[in-house]
């Protein structure tokens, strides 16, 4: 029987609790990706984001016998992430957070709000445009920096990241429901900034 990637994650973590060194590498490998894109949309740097990424795996191998079992690995290592983000964020309070900048692509079984950021068009058809994409990515950065930091994570997560409103929630510990007023409201505040500058 093939096992689905959570199961997988699953058993992976409990090999590696188990003494299978093998079984952590298979969870890097899977996983070092979208969580270096990640928080690369949090902090803007290539070299800090990977730092940080070696900072989040290597609390998993210390933390790794505190998981709880039942499917939900992909966000307990998404709420790890964000907690490290965090607490890097703290230590350099002038560092930029969040962008939007293409993170990687995350399967999701439930439906995440538009932005229809893909009407806007790609400057690599037409190298005119390059200048006016480049001040629209600004003018984006600034909409998502009006929004509280719970509604940026939930919208980042959701929009650029691909989870579902539930893993959301459980990264962020609240209700499924909080979750979506969240990304609600950061989506029409967003989309009004936009409007209010000609973009959409």
């Amino acid at each position: 029987m093939r096992l689905n990637v959570a199961t997988s994650d699953d058993l992976l973590i409990q090999q590696f609790i188990n003494g299978d060194r093998g079984a952590f590498t298979q969870l890097v490998q899977r996983h070092k990706q979208v969580i270096f894109h990640f928080i690369l949309s949090h902090v803007k740097d290539a070299e800090m984001a990977a730092d940080l990424t070696q900072d989040v795996f290597v609390k998993l191998f210390k933390s790794a016998c505190h998981y709880q079992p039942g499917g939900k690995f992909r966000s307990w290592l998404f709420r790890m992430a964000q907690n490290i983000c965090i607490d890097a964020y703290r230590r350099r309070p002038k560092a930029k957070i969040f962008s939007l900048e293409t993170g990687a692509e995350v399967g999701s079984t439930e439906a995440n709000p538009a932005l229809a950021l893909d009407q806007l068009e790609d400057p690599a058809t037409n190298p005119v445009k390059q200048v006016e994409w480049q001040e629209t990515q600004e003018v984006i950065e600034a909409a998502l920096a009006t929004l509280a930091e719970n509604q940026r994570v939930a919208f980042t997560l959701c929009q650029f990241q691909g989870l579902s409103y539930t893993e959301i929630a459980e990264i962020q510990q609240c209700p499924v429901g909080t979750v979506k007023s969240r990304i609600h409201t950061a989506l029409t505040r967003i989309r009004d900034y936009l409007k209010a500058h000609d973009l959409l």
